[in-house]
C-alpha cells in the first residue's frame, strides 16, 4: 500500500515574521489556490480582486476583514 501525503497542523506551515505579512502557497489548481498567511499585528493586504472565491479562517489572533468596502 502506498503512502498518502504527510498531516501537518496548519500553523505549523507558516510563521510570522517582525513586520511582514508571510504566505505560503499549499494546493495550486487551475480553479484556485489555497494560500496561508501570517500577518505581524497591524499589517495588511492591499484591496484586490479575484476571479475565485475566497475563504478566510483565522487560526490565532483576530481580524478585520473588509469585502466590497463594508467591515
Amino acid at each position: 500500500m502506498e503512502n498518502g501525503p504527510e498531516a501537518s497542523r496548519v500553523v505549523d506551515l507558516v510563521a510570522y515574521q517582525d513586520g511582514a505579512i508571510v504566505s505560503r502557497i499549499i494546493l495550486k489548481k487551475d480553479s484556485g489556490n489555497v494560500t496561508l498567511f501570517a500577518f505581524e499585528a497591524g499589517q495588511q493586504l492591499s484591496e484586490h480582486t479575484t476571479p475565485y472565491d475566497g475563504l478566510v479562517q483565522v487560526v490565532d489572533g483576530e481580524a478585520e476583514i473588509t469585502i466590497a468596502g463594508k467591515p
